[in-house]
């Protein structure tokens, strides 16, 4: 979860060329800025240099940078940043809304993400020094369109920092019902807050240990998963009905399944903010992208197929959806399982995820302040943390109005992660008609069978697919996301019509 999901995440969120931005925040670039390093160390004198930094690398402005990332170097940093056993937070709710075929909603979530990852392959191509979305929406389809890019981005990251911090809550909860699990959302924000604002690096070896420790409690849950199934056929059994289950399959309820299974996928184009720092800056990024999200996808769907499969009917978790896959861990090997993934959870999503995450929704601010868009107080920059400090201070503020409302609303933590899917989801689907927008009709690159896939029909189905998923979301998601892009549209109007200021995100 992770543009990182966190995702930095979760997040493409680059300086958008010709923004005066000093070097990205320790605590978002740091463990980039040491891939980098490691990279380096490896690669030969004759490394062509980048001209510009972008938010991935922690060197000074106007130094120029060597390019050492290799494809396999983007991967092990996607994956860091993408939170490999995110689909165990989310298990009960995509179970629930899918009639039992968790299996069948990740992999149409992949085939969603699989279609906008060949779209921002291409579109680093042609715009290799950003990883944003808005950038190549505003260089495409102009400056408005842009501007509700970059404001619905806004919508999935603004969210997010409450959603993780739940997710987080709700794990610790489920071992500690005693602590109310406000008190510990605020825990985690403090937490988090605390080593934004004091700017605390986070070594690429710590993300490593992390990646590596996601790893083995995923590997722990599918060994001894497949073990409790085998020595207990009256109750369990492999099936294909996890995968679709013709009995069950209700299109509505998949696609509402799907909107929510979608999340674990979101923040690939993390890996479009080293495009400058990329052995081959146009093609390395969007096959790092694929390799990742053909990872992502194996290692999601052997989680949730052998989960399905130790418990078909549901009955471990019933009523309590959130705590769900803790339930399912908890047959499969006892108590020190559940509980060993729901810390891993907590602290992947909670502390790693969240620190991420919340520099990334300030550098996005931060460049849409520089570009107009935005007031111009987001646009500080701190000599002593080299952060975005008052776009920080604003998201903390903020993470803290949301985590009070979701929770006296009664909004639910399947809920609040649709909110933010119709962001990125919204934001992919512009994703995709940029392709077509710009290689078929601007370009007229449509000859030979490859330019009609890349350039026509595999982003026309990205698009399709995307706002298949994005109106799925159900009700309350649904009213949130129009809303949003409504008052989007007004701030804009306001912003170039009243108020006559320039916005440039391209």
């Amino acid at each position: 979860m992770s543009d990182v999901k966190a995702k930095a995440g979760s997040a493409s969120a680059s300086v958008a060329p010709g923004a005066k931005t000093p070097a990205a925040p320790a605590s978002a670039t740091s463990s980039a800025s040491s891939l980098a390093a490691t990279a380096a160390s490896k690669a030969p004198a004759t490394q062509t240099e980048a001209a510009h930094p972008t938010v991935a690398t922690n060197q000074k402005k106007g130094d120029p940078f060597k390019r050492t990332l290799t494809v396999k170097d983007m991967v092990v940093w996607g994956l860091i940043c993408m939170v490999p056993i995110s689909p165990m937070a989310i298990y009960g709710g995509v179970f629930t809304d899918s009639g039992g075929m968790p299996t069948l909603a990740f992999l149409i979530g992949f085939v969603a993400v699989l279609f906008s990852v060949f779209s921002f392959g291409i579109m680093i191509q042609h715009f290799p020094s950003s990883g944003s979305i808005f950038t190549y929406v505003s260089n495409v389809m102009g400056k408005g369109l842009g501007f509700i890019a970059g404001w619905l981005m806004l919508l999935q990251y603004l969210v997010s920092p409450a959603l993780v911090y739940l997710i987080a809550a709700i794990a610790i909860h489920s071992m500690f019902p005693a602590i109310p699990v406000l008190a510990l959302c605020f825990g985690f924000l403090v937490i988090v807050g605390i080593i934004s604002l004091i700017g605390m690096k986070t070594a690429m070896v710590v993300n490593k240990i992390a990646l590596g420790a996601q790893l083995v409690i995923m590997a722990l849950f599918i060994v001894f998963g497949v073990i409790y199934i085998v020595g207990h056929p009256e109750t369990s059994g492999f099936s294909f009905d996890s995968i679709f289950n013709p009995a069950k399959f209700e299109f509505t309820g998949t696609m509402s399944a799907v909107s929510l299974a979608v999340m674990s996928y979101v923040g690939f184009g993390a890996i479009a903010t080293l495009t400058q720092e990329a052995v081959d800056p146009k093609k390395g990024p969007g096959r790092a992208m694929m390799v990742m999200a053909l990872v992502l996808c194996v290692l999601y769907v052997a989680q949730m197929f052998v989960a399905a499969c130790i418990d078909p009917t549901g009955a471990a978790f019933k009523g309590d959806t959130d705590n769900a896959f803790y339930a399912v861990a908890k047959m499969a090997a006892g108590p020190w399982l559940s509980i060993l993934c729901a810390v891993g959870v907590a602290l992947a999503q909670g502390v790693f995820t969240a620190i991420a995450q919340q520099t990334s929704i300030a550098f996005v601010m931060f460049t849409m302040a520089k570009g107009g868009a935005l007031p111009k107080f987001m646009g500080k920059m701190s000599k002593r943390t080299n952060s975005p400090i008052n776009a920080i201070l604003f998201i903390i503020g903020l993470s803290i109005v949301l985590t009070l409302a979701f929770h006296f609303a009664g909004i639910n933590m399947n809920t609040i992660a649709k909110i933010s899917n119709f962001g990125a989801l919204a934001t992919y689907a512009l994703l995709n008609l940029c392709v077509i927008i710009f290689c078929w009709f601007k370009l007229k690159e449509r000859k030979g069978v490859k330019a009609v896939f890349m350039h026509l029909i595999f982003p026309a189905l990205g698009t399709l697919v995307c706002l298949a998923i994005m109106v799925s979301v159900k009700e309350t998601a649904l009213i949130v996301g129009a809303i949003w892009i409504a008052l989007g549209v007004v701030y804009y109007l306001v912003l170039t019509r009243v108020m006559h200021k320039e916005i440039n995100l391209g």
